[in-house]
């Protein structure tokens, strides 16, 4: 399992920017999701992720090395 790791307000910002963005939606799925931490600790690897593409990539390349 891959963990993808970004601050909280960073992801609230852009989900607000979307145009069907609803805040008593988003609170039903938090709910009904395992904590951040158990997903955290049930993942082999963490991706951090600071909503750049290229750092992103990088990533994502070195745990697809260590796979195959």
């Amino acid at each position: 399992m891959i963990f993808i790791q970004s601050h909280k307000n960073d992801i609230y910002k852009r989900l607000k920017k979307r145009n069907n963005f609803n805040l008593k939606l988003l609170n039903l799925f938090k709910s009904i999701q395992y904590s951040l931490n158990y997903k955290k600790k049930k993942s082999k690897f963490i991706i951090k992720n600071d909503f750049v593409k290229k750092t992103v990539k990088k990533e994502i390349k070195i745990i697809l090395k260590k796979i195959l």
